[in-house]
């Protein structure tokens, strides 16, 4: 008989180890915390509530009121997309000081207020945002230490994986734009611009936050490349020009902007020749100079690495989550090793690859040993690359005396068509 109830008749079972498909989550979804200005329908935005909607959605986009929350859906609109955005707009009062303006932003961790909203915002929405911005106070230092807000956001990031903190820092000069980065030079969380961003409001220019148009900008790659896979550098942004110039030579190393670049600060940059500013309060310039993170490490500071490694390290456990309760079998460990494999395979085999070749899940019996199977462990190695962006091209020219060669025999030919022997 089978290793089953005993049974005369015809019975159907469930083959429960087939290979379940890897799909990523949305990685474009711009969360943060934002100030209400007037006219907010907190009916709509009730405050220090995670809200989710969509910028075509003008029922909440008239409802947002006129503080940084309306910047952020502009910049998304100049960006030409529609966007998921998950809000929390705090009480900031007109009549509050900076110091209780930068508590109510920050919030409380254990009540998930102010920026640590975003904590509660995947059970109050059902989305979790992951380009975390909060506009007009992510740039200060108060007291000359590390911004909290980005203190939280950084947090946040570790606790849901998938999320990065965009910011600008202060824009005075390189200086300060550096020693903001440098607070942030040991995690893999923070992209941060070291200048504004000048834009259009009423007619007029003003200067604003860049986070909301960056954050735009990367939502908008990951639309049009299909994933979170890709660098937002070398783009422009919907803006009118940065708010201070940065100068951008980009075959010289010690050109301003590679200077930033090296401290973990991207850059707003004009990159056509002979376009120059007649106004040091509008310099011209709209490409984003953006591929690092702050982050001292040289294997962790492309933005699309550490994206595509926190894309795969959320997909993975969320999808191979469903086989937990099955009994472990030679099957089971099988199907659990080629479903990773098969999805790595199809992030290494898209046009632009998201991973290199040569990735491996591997079942080591001394790290699965009777003990830890007794308990129903059961543990892989995953080892793959990701794909890293082009940011340093060298070309190497000199001479190359072959040259005359091929010249002389191209005159040889063109004389011989006019029957000119080569002696006098």
């Amino acid at each position: 008989m089978p290793a089953t109830t005993p049974n005369v008749g015809v019975r159907t079972f469930l083959d429960r180890a087939d290979k379940v498909p890897f799909l990523i989550a949305d990685m474009s979804t711009i969360g943060g915390v934002f100030t209400p200005g007037t006219g907010i329908d907190r009916s709509k935005f009730p405050v220090d509530t995670p809200v989710h909607f969509t910028t075509s959605d003008t029922e909440m986009v008239t409802a947002a009121g006129t503080g940084t929350l309306k910047q952020l859906i502009e910049a998304c609109n100049y960006s030409g997309i529609v966007a998921s955005i998950v809000a929390n707009v705090p009480d900031i009062l007109v009549a509050d000081t900076a110091d209780q303006k930068m508590t109510k932003m920050v919030g409380d961790s254990v009540a998930k207020t102010g920026a640590w909203a975003m904590m509660a915002a995947q059970g109050e929405t059902g989305v979790v945002p992951d380009l975390l911005i909060a506009p007009d106070f992510a740039h200060l230092r108060p007291g000359d230490a590390a911004n909290p807000i980005i203190a939280a956001f950084d947090a946040i990031c570790e606790r849901l994986i998938t999320p990065l903190a965009i910011a600008d820092t202060p824009s005075a000069d390189k200086t300060v734009a550096a020693e903001w980065a440098a607070d942030w030079a040991d995690t893999l969380n923070v992209i941060c611009c070291g200048q504004g961003a000048r834009v259009s409001e009423a007619g007029l220019p003003v200067t604003r936050a860049s986070a909301p148009y960056i954050a735009a900008l990367m939502a908008k790659t990951d639309k049009q490349m299909g994933g979170p896979y890709y660098n937002p550098g070398n783009q422009p942004l919907g803006i009118l020009g940065p708010s201070r110039a940065v100068e951008c030579n980009y075959t010289d190393p010690d050109s301003e902007h590679n200077w930033l670049l090296q401290r973990g600060v991207n850059t707003i940059v004009q990159l056509e020749k002979n376009r120059t500013s007649r106004s040091v309060n509008s310099p011209q310039g709209k490409m984003f100079w953006g591929f690092f993170t702050t982050s001292n490490d040289p294997l962790w500071r492309l933005i699309n690495v550490v994206r595509t490694r926190k894309a795969i390290r959320e997909v993975i456990p969320r999808t191979l989550v469903r086989y937990l309760g099955q009994n472990i079998g030679t099957n089971l460990v099988v199907v659990l090793r080629q479903s990773v494999m098969d999805f790595l395979g199809e992030l290494a085999s898209l046009p632009e690859p998201a991973i290199l070749p040569g990735f491996d899940v591997i079942w080591d019996r001394d790290q699965n040993s009777n003990a830890v199977l007794r308990v129903g462990g059961l543990v892989f190695n995953a080892y793959w690359e990701e794909s890293p962006a082009l940011v340093d091209l060298q070309i190497y020219t000199g001479r190359r005396e072959q040259s005359f060669d091929i010249l002389a025999s191209e005159i040889q030919a063109a004389m011989a068509q006019y029957n000119v022997s080569g002696t006098l």
